[in-house]
């Protein structure tokens, strides 16, 4: 290897070093927004999309069907779910965490649940959507009934 090479090799290697911290861990992940903050920023928006997506209505005119039609609206459900399954990680954050037991596995269920959403969605199975979209409510409940309820025993709404 002549030696412009091996400078030109040793430059990229100096370069790369620095640029990885010269081989100091880098910066750790900060939770920014607060827990409150992910819950109505992007929890709760993205849980209405899909909630919103299938079901039906009763009327004096009969039974209305509501279901995604176009592969836009079975996109938008599927980037909704997505959101929500990210913020179930955000959510296990240190400074987000209440705690290391309860809180944790209520993360996980929505983010679990939320994915199984995210693939009814993917198959365009509004079915499926709607069955996984009743696991992820009994996600949200049961972290809600754990942790908010019992801070405001008067609080009837889920958010």
């Amino acid at each position: 290897m002549s030696n412009k090479r091996v400078c030109g090799f040793s430059l990229l290697m100096i370069v790369c070093l620095a640029g990885c911290g010269g081989g100091k861990a880098a910066a750790p992940i900060k939770a920014v927004a607060t827990r409150e903050e992910v819950m109505h920023h992007l929890v709760i928006p993205n849980a209405q999309i899909v909630w919103g997506a299938v079901g039906s209505t009763s009327t004096l005119q009969g039974v209305e069907e509501k279901q995604p039609k176009t592969d836009d609206e079975w996109f938008n459900i599927e980037s909704s779910a997505t959101t929500i399954m990210e913020a179930g990680n955000l959510l296990m954050m240190e400074g987000r965490a209440l705690d290391s037991g309860k809180w944790m596995e209520w993360s996980k269920a929505m983010r679990e649940s939320a994915d199984s959403v995210r693939q009814a969605a993917k198959k365009h199975d509004a079915a499926a959507l709607f069955e996984k979209g009743g696991d992820m409510f009994e996600s949200c409940q049961g972290c809600h009934f754990a942790y908010r309820f019992t801070k405001d025993p008067n609080t009837i709404r889920s958010h």
